[in-house]
Parts: structure tokens; sequence; C-alpha cells
């Protein structure tokens, strides 16, 4: 895709934060936008805000959680107009502490917004901007930690990993189709993902040192890059067909760092019989599509 002017845009998690920043940038080159958020009071001002601007808009509430409020959703945003740019980016931050102690609702919910509502938003949407033929673009947001994980939320980290391994499939399989994807890898950005995490998680509010990690994880994000800058970064990507978005460039060393431990520990086969795994025939198998391989 090499213009969004004129397509319909629809942007979870879209009242604030990422979400609203690239809704703007969209806006600005002429999209139609659908903001979805689980906050309907929030996603209604933002949609009043764009409209303000000129822009056409529409806010939907949506927990990205309910296959409900799917369905209801993707009702709402066909009769407003053929979605072809799908924005999953709602988000929640996966509590802290040690892993052995993870609350399992917490765990569960965690999963559920950051990583089964990927599945939901392309079971509404894909299939019919496939069928389209016309051009389109879907956009996963994951995150720097899915690749360079800090010691602070094995849920949250788990499951922007897990956001990434669907982007990373779902390249394979979109290839030869008619809509691009990317996978935006944020670091810090100001958005209000704490905050969002308090009010909404299914347990009661964090207490002793989980209380304090969230609250200085507030501090450190509100410093974090703002996010009109990532938002028009996205528009960017879109426009020029670009898988990976990174927006963030002081974590490529310790990507790189990442990366080269892997490849180090490559070494010899713990069968030096065996003749070795038939790579083409795992392409072939495939559709003779894999990231990386030849073709």
């Amino acid at each position: 895709m090499t213009d969004v002017a004129g397509k319909t845009a629809f942007i979870t998690g879209g009242a604030s934060g990422l979400g609203f920043a690239t809704a703007c940038a969209l806006a600005a080159k002429g999209a139609s936008v659908i903001l979805a958020d689980v906050d309907a009071e929030r996603v209604e001002e933002a949609a009043a805000t764009l409209r303000s601007e000129g822009a056409i808009a529409l806010g939907l509430q949506l927990d990205v959680t309910s296959e409900d409020g799917w369905a209801a959703a993707g009702k709402a945003a066909r009769e407003f107009g053929p979605v072809r740019i799908l924005f999953s980016n709602a988000g929640v931050g996966g509590g802290s502490g040690p892993f052995e102690l993870y609350d399992t609702d917490v765990w569960r919910w965690n999963y559920a917004v950051n990583a089964h509502a990927h599945l939901y938003a392309c079971r509404t949407f894909l299939g019919d901007m496939k069928a389209s033929g016309e051009p389109g673009h879907l956009i996963f947001t994951s995150s720097m930690v899915a690749i360079v994980p800090p010691p602070i939320s094995v849920a949250y980290i788990s499951s922007k990993y897990a956001t990434l391994g669907i982007a990373m499939a779902l390249r394979n399989e979109l290839a030869g189709t008619s809509v691009d994807i990317s996978v935006l890898m944020p670091g810090m950005s100001a958005t209000r993902i704490v905050e969002t995490t308090r009010d909404l998680r299914p347990v009661d509010v964090e207490v002793g040192q989980a209380a304090t990690t969230s609250q200085a994880m507030q501090s450190v994000l509100a410093g974090g890059m703002a996010p009109d800058k990532v938002g028009a970064r996205v528009v960017q990507a879109i426009e020029a067909g670009e898988y990976w978005i990174f927006t963030h460039p002081e974590w490529k060393a310790m990507a790189e760092l990442v990366t080269a431990d892997m490849l180090g520990a490559f070494g010899p086969s713990a069968d030096p019989a065996y003749k070795g795994d038939d790579i083409d025939g795992l392409i072939a198998a495939n559709g003779g599509r894999m990231f990386g391989a030849k073709k």
C-alpha cells in the first residue's frame, strides 16, 4: 500500500496512546478511522476530537477479549466503511513479581488482551480484506521487550513475544495477497498502559513490591517517546510497505547481543549420522514461502 487516503482504518486501543496517535496521523493523510477501546467515554471523546478537526471518525466501545464484542464491532465497522487497514494495538501490562507467584487470572487476562485478541481482530476483518483484492495493511503492536526481555513481567514479555510470532507467521501466510503486514516494536513510549492495567486488571490492586514496581514503571514511561512520533512512523511504514517498525534505535545494540548469543549456541548436530532436516520440503509443505529460507 502506498496511499492511505480514502481507506478505512480500524484501530484497537484507539482512545489514547499509540492507537490514537496513529489514528490522528492516518486522518491527517485522508483516511477514515474507527477507534475501538474498552473505555466507552474516552473513545467517543477521541472520535469527537478527530471529527472536530474535519476527520471522518467513529468511536466504538470494545472489549477485545470478547468474541461477542468483536461481532458487534465488525457489524458497526462494515456499516461505516470497508476496513482496509487493521491496527491490532490494544495492550495491557502483565503485573510483576516472581513467575511462580503470578496470579493465574492476571496471566490469562494478559494473554487474552495482548495475544488472543489478534485472532479475534483477524477473524473479524482479515478475510474480507484479502477477498477484496484491494491493497490493505495489517499491523500488530509487539514491543522491544519481546526481543530484549528485562526482568519485569513474564506475562507481558511472553505475550508480546507471542504477538511477534503471530506477525512473523502471517508474514509468510500473507505473501502473494493484497494485504501487507507490519509489526510495531516500540521501546518506552509515553502511554497510559500502566494506568489502564491498574484500572482493568481482574483481581485486586497490586500491593507491596508489585505496587512499587507499577508506580516506578509509570514514571519511566512518562519520559518515553511521544506517541505522535510513533504514530507518524506507523503511517510511514504502511505507505512504504515495511514489515519491521523499529522506533527506538537505542535498543539495537542489545538486540544484536541477544541474536549473537543465540547464533553462537549453534554447534554440531546432536546426531552426526543424521542427514539434516529437509528445509526445502518444509518450505514446499508451507506453500513455498518461508522467511529467511531460500524460495
